[in-house]
């Protein structure tokens, strides 16, 4: 005897469709959970302190990082115990954290969000790869432990282009530097239009000077032995008187 599907079925509202269904949707959110576990696993690093006794996840709180976007560093602590671990709470009095990229420093505040949990709020203002410092001590545990972002660490800080749309804007590291340089060829024209206008000005002065020299009447010791006033030779001669009235 042949068996007929039934009407529900077709449009997949029977009983065995909506398990199938069901199934399907369950599998779905088990397999986006695990890949959200995946994710954050390969965006923080653990780090074991204390002679193994606790361990430290280091990274960016919201990762991606993008540049100019605010962020924090994200540090959670748990203690290894007996079927697992166990978040460590009131740390941020004892731990220190800071912040390092090209050389310059930054002290970070942490603060609590949840047990174990803390946050130290912070701007990244260049992309690429920072260096997260924690140091102080974890119970009776002294801690000082530096870590970098790459590959095998957390994310490093990428450019908004990669996230901007339908326009992108300059990178803000380039553009200050850039701006910066325009500011020292600025300035550097500047310098050199002020020494050019005091060279000019220092060249109408010695020419001043010369023309003055020039225009001078002769010295009389400058002039010749035959024609000094001591010389009878260069006084006009007197006419003798002679005699006879001029009518």
């Amino acid at each position: 005897m042949t068996r007929r599907r039934h009407q529900s079925c077709r449009t997949g509202t029977c009983p065995a469709a909506l398990r199938g269904r069901l199934l399907a949707i369950a599998l779905a959110g088990v397999a986006g959970a695990m890949l959200t576990t995946a994710d954050r696993a390969l965006a923080h690093v653990d780090i074991d302190v204390g002679e193994g006794r606790y361990v430290m996840e280091i990274g960016f709180r919201d990762e991606p990082a993008y540049l100019g976007q605010p962020n924090a560093l994200y540090l959670s602590v748990e203690e290894y115990a007996t079927g697992g671990t166990e978040p460590v709470a009131g740390l941020a009095a004892t731990l220190n954290a800071e912040v390092s990229r090209d050389g310059q420093t930054k002290e970070l505040a942490l603060a609590p969000v949840e047990d174990g949990v803390y946050e130290a709020v912070f701007v990244p203002t260049a992309s690429g790869d920072y260096t997260f410092r924690i140091f102080g001590t974890i119970g009776e545990a002294t801690v000082d432990e530096s870590v970098t972002s790459g590959p095998t660490t957390f994310n490093s800080v990428e450019p908004l282009t990669a996230i901007e749309f339908p326009v992108t804007r300059p990178d803000l590291a380039l553009l200050q530097a850039e701006t910066a340089n325009a500011q020292a060829s600025a300035e550097t024209a500047r310098a050199l239009g002020i020494a050019g206008i005091v060279a000019g000005v220092l060249g109408v002065i010695v020419a001043a000077v010369a023309l003055t020299r020039s225009r001078r009447p002769t010295s009389l010791g400058a002039m010749p032995a035959s024609a000094s006033p001591a010389s009878p030779a260069a006084l006009p001669l007197e006419s003798e008187p002679s005699g006879k009235l001029i009518r």
